[in-house]
């Protein structure tokens, strides 16, 4: 199996696009994410893929929590910001902080927040697979309108705004 078959075809599964945010060594992180699912509603928990490549794995392999940003398609340049490898320093001056019950960084005007204690994390391949325990959800009543990656780029579902 051709890897690049493999990731040719996945860009064509459309996915909700998530901000996956730690803190770590007294310095925020954060990561795009499209590999996110739930898992069990009891207790409730889901879970997020991350290659170990990633300059969030170490200190998400660290955190104590982690948030699960669920991205609106208003945040689509937070999208872009957390996407784009430079200035990682400076990420978090985009968009309206605050923190939830662990104290990890929660956006606000997201679709929803989902505070979490991590609970387990077993390696894969290239990737590890993060489970997290929530303990909180946050929905900041934004509009239901998510933003979406299929083939490459942001997109949004049509009519989710006039809904």
């Amino acid at each position: 199996m051709d890897p690049n078959d493999f990731k040719s075809g996945m860009r064509r599964l459309a996915a909700g696009v998530s901000l996956v945010t730690c803190e770590a060594g007294n310095a925020r992180h954060g990561l795009i994410a499209t590999a996110v699912t739930s898992l069990s509603a009891e207790p409730p928990s889901l879970l997020i893929c991350v290659n170990a490549s990633a300059s969030i794995h170490e200190h998400l392999s660290e955190a104590r929590a982690f948030c699960v940003n669920v991205l609106s398609r208003d945040q689509q340049d937070v999208a872009m910001r957390f996407a784009t490898p430079k200035d990682r320093e400076t990420r978090f001056e985009m968009g309206e902080w605050s923190e939830l019950e662990t104290g990890a960084p929660a956006l606000r005007g997201a679709q929803v927040s989902f505070d979490c204690r991590p609970a387990q994390k077993s390696s894969f391949g290239t990737h590890t697979i993060f489970i997290g325990e929530v303990v909180a959800v946050t929905d900041w009543g934004s509009p239901s309108d998510p933003l979406l990656y299929h083939e490459g780029k942001f997109v949004s579902l049509p009519g989710a705004a006039d809904a």
